[in-house]
């Protein structure tokens, strides 16, 4: 991949790389992020990336992990590996710290190696040595760097004997200087000397006391006697500390040597217990930016959605002032355009907007996450190449056109289809006409070649140019006429204008300046500049009405889904009423039929008198009563509900209104006064009149609350089924007057969660709807707030 250092200087991709390594905790965590770079190789780029993710994941939503700090054993370890040498006690304890830590990772992921394939990977790489970690813990303290007693049998007699030892000499000396006057001694207390237990004694008569003096004040007036009658418990003493620090040395080049023996392995270990930290380090700063997973393509499609340039990002964050970052949303390739010329007033984020785009590029390509909205699309590209900033060099004698015409040479020399080009004010620092012909020329070629280019500038004639050649668009960074502030949005297809006479004007330039410079400039500028505010009012307004529009459609594609599900079942209630209807028609004919057949017979049989022809009428007579009556109730099984009628749901003892046109389906759409229902067919009754009832009575005391759950679980069900279930659910919660409650629709891909929050969204009786926090189920449940207000 062909990236100039200059290029990685101006996108400041380093500042990244550095904010990024300040969350390691270990040397060989923030080496491996420092010498991090972009490449165009998609394999590398997807073993980057998917570990991030997996732990981003991890951290969101698991327990934590058992990091923390990861000294450098390295050196440590390869002296070990020496023989006959011996590590220091301190190297002893940094290598514990590194076996525990290996240990008790392994323990973690060993739970977790379905849930997280790519960490599970790199940590089975890890390997255990409790012989080792047990005997380091065994023999040394960490918190004060020496050997415990506890290190070897003999270490331990060797350190009781010293302390019998010193205890005895102690008592000696004690004896001794109790019995000598006052006028002997300096003072009265033990001290010692070259490790050997002396009292202080006047210089003048130190023949009170025989003994070896170790020592005197510096006035020489006081000297420090060994009393002859401790001198062989002080020898005694001597040796055995000489044999203790023996034994220590013994213990600590055992523990030497079996180090020695696993020094690769421990190096090892450390590697990618640093990996991982580069790893954590890079997810926990991801999630700090809301970062979400870049989406490679090879169409050469560079799609940003909500794209949020990192660095600012970072810096208002800590200031706490992260809503007021402007996203930016940006498209080039999918409609055929591959330069984008962008215009707009100085300070409207014409440059911010060229940056993110160069360094969301360059991070998606080392692996990163990047701080843009879901779904945004990357090409991988084989170049980047940035020109922005003031390149003036004194060092090279180079004047700032001079310097731009320089990187603009490297540009055309090694550009090519797979390059993303950054230009800032391009043709700017020189003759305003020539300056826009060598811009144009250099457009044409990078567009001819395929690049991706984004370019800025404020010469007029590039944005007619961009209009009208193929592959070329333009885009402006908005800005209020009225409060004669930029407002950071980006808009593509229409030029932006300068501004500069609003600017100056708002800047409190002397009015007569701006209006004699405005009369400098010409009428053909002033009516340019008049159409292109024109033209961005128009977009303006264009925008908003066709976000209408998308949203009209997208409701009536929904109704045109529930209504397509509605009449399906209208259909097959109304197959099943009529087989049904015609198999008791049937039943009922057959019955009548039969009675009359026989009542005809009887009468041929008993040749009827007047009595009998009267009954055998009133038998057939009440049969076409049976059959009338059985029609006439099949035709009520399906009453035909209007739009305005009056219903009484029997469930609820309330009255409502049918709310839509015909229905013949089992639900009915019914409105109770704020509230709107789909009530079931056979629960409902048609009623001539009714009182008046206030909305709170229509509401609340419908459902008891105890008889509504908190949560709705939705695992499992198709988006259409989820859908429906959640609405009934949402008219349960307001009939019971409750206000907040938990959707479950699990993590998966995301896919059921989206659907339902887009449908929340539009739903009336919804005041705000947000995912769970870690303990409440986090992203596998949406909490949802309710409008209950009357």
């Amino acid at each position: 991949m062909t990236l100039p250092p200059k290029t990685v200087q101006a996108l400041e991709f380093n500042k990244i790389l550095d904010r990024i390594a300040e969350r390691t905790v270990s040397v060989a965590g923030r080496n491996e992020i420092e010498s991090l770079a972009p490449t165009d190789n998609p394999d590398r780029i997807e073993a980057r990336l998917r570990p991030v993710l997996e732990t981003m994941d991890l951290i969101g939503y698991d327990d934590p992990v058992p990091i923390g700090r990861i000294p450098d054993i390295r050196v440590a370890a390869d002296t070990a590996s020496v023989p006959g040498t011996t590590i220091t006690v301190g190297e002893l304890v940094e290598i514990e710290e590194v076996l525990r830590m290996s240990r008790r990772f392994m323990a973690y992921f060993s739970k977790r190696k379905a849930k997280y394939p790519r960490l599970q990977e790199l940590v089975s790489g890890l390997s255990r040595h409790p012989d080792l970690e047990a005997g380091i813990q065994r023999s040394i303290d960490p918190s004060t760097e020496t050997v415990k007693d506890s290190a070897s049998v003999e270490l331990k007699r060797i350190r009781r004997s010293l302390e019998q030892t010193r205890s005895g000499i102690r008592s000696s000396v004690e004896s001794i200087l109790s019995r000598l006057p006052d006028t002997v001694v300096q003072e009265r207390l033990i001290t010692i000397r070259n490790g050997r237990f002396v009292i202080p004694v006047r210089e003048n008569l130190k023949h009170r006391l025989e003994g070896l003096v170790h020592d005197q004040s510096a006035s020489g007036a006081t000297l420090f006697v060994e009393p002859m009658a401790t001198l062989a418990l002080n020898n005694r003493l001597r040796q055995l500390e000489l044999a203790e620090q023996q034994e220590i040395k013994r213990v600590l080049h055992e523990l030497t040597r079996s180090v020695g023996q696993v020094s690769d392995r421990l190096i090892e270990n450390q590697r990618i217990l640093g990996r991982f930290d580069a790893i954590y380090a890079t997810a926990g700063f991801s999630r700090e930016l809301n970062c979400s997973e870049p989406v490679f393509n090879v169409e050469g499609c560079l799609e940003l959605h909500g794209a949020r340039h990192p660095l600012l990002f970072c810096r208002l964050n800590g200031e706490g002032k992260t809503d007021s970052i402007v996203p930016l949303s940006l498209s080039m390739g999918s409609e055929g355009i591959r330069t984008l010329v962008l215009t707009g007033p100085n300070a409207g984020g014409k440059t911010v907007a060229l940056k993110t785009v160069g360094l969301l590029a360059l991070m998606a390509q080392t692996g990163l996450p990047v701080p843009a909205a879901e779904h945004s699309q990357v090409p991988i590209f084989t170049g980047v190449f940035a020109d922005i900033g003031d390149a003036q060099s004194i060092e090279n004698d180079l004047s700032t056109f001079s310097s731009h015409v320089a990187n603009l040479v490297e540009v055309t020399n090694h550009a090519e289809a797979s390059s993303l080009i950054l230009l800032d004010e391009i043709g700017a620092s020189t003759d305003p006409d020539q300056g826009a012909a060598l811009a144009m020329a250099l457009l044409n070629t990078l567009n001819e070649r395929g690049c991706r280019t984004v370019a800025t500038t404020h010469h007029g004639a590039l944005k007619a140019f961009a209009h009208r050649t193929e592959g070329m668009a333009n885009g402006s960074m908005a800005f209020d006429a009225d409060t004669l502030a930029p407002t950071f949005q980006l808009r593509l297809n229409t030029p932006g204008s300068s501004y500069a006479f609003e600017i100056a004007r708002r800047l409190q330039m002397p009015s007569e300046i701006v209006d004699e410079a405005r009369r400098i400039a010409g009428s053909d500028i002033g009516r340019l500049e008049a159409l292109i505010a024109d033209l961005d009012d128009t977009y303006h307004h264009t925008n908003e009405e066709l976000d209408r529009a998308r949203s009209f459609r997208r409701e009536m594609e929904r109704l045109k889904a529930e209504y397509s599900g509605r009449l399906k079942e209208v259909e097959q209630r109304e197959r099943e009423l009529k087989r049904g209807a015609e198999e008791e028609a049937r039943r009922i004919l057959d019955g009548a039929n039969a009675l009359i057949e026989r009542t005809v017979s009887e009468l041929r049989q008993r040749n009827a008198d007047r009595d009998s022809i009267k009954k055998a009428r009133a038998n057939v007579e009440r049969a076409r009563r049976e059959l009338a009556t059985a029609v006439e109730e099949t035709h009520a099984a399906t009453p035909i509900l209007e739009p305005g009628c009056r219903v009484l749901v029997r469930s609820l003892g309330k009255e409502g209104v049918v709310a839509d046109g015909r229905n013949e389906g089992s639900r009915v759409p019914v409105e109770i006064g704020k509230l709107r229902m789909q009530a079931r067919r056979e629960d409902l009754k048609i009623v001539e009149s009714a009182e008046e009832t206030t909305s709170d009575t229509a509401r609340f005391g419908l459902v008891r609350r105890d008889a509504v759950s908190s949560e709705v679980d939705l695992r499992g069900l198709t988006v259409d089924e989820a859908v429906d279930t959640v609405d009934r659910y949402i008219d349960e919660l307001y009939l019971a007057g409750m206000e907040r409650a938990a959707v479950i629709h699990g993590k998966g891909t995301g896919a059921l969660r989206r659907a339902i929050s887009a449908h929340l969204r539009g739903h009336e009786f919804i005041k705000s709807q947000r995912l769970g926090l870690h303990n409440e189920g986090g992203a596998g449940v949406t909490v949802i707030t309710l409008d209950q207000d009357p």
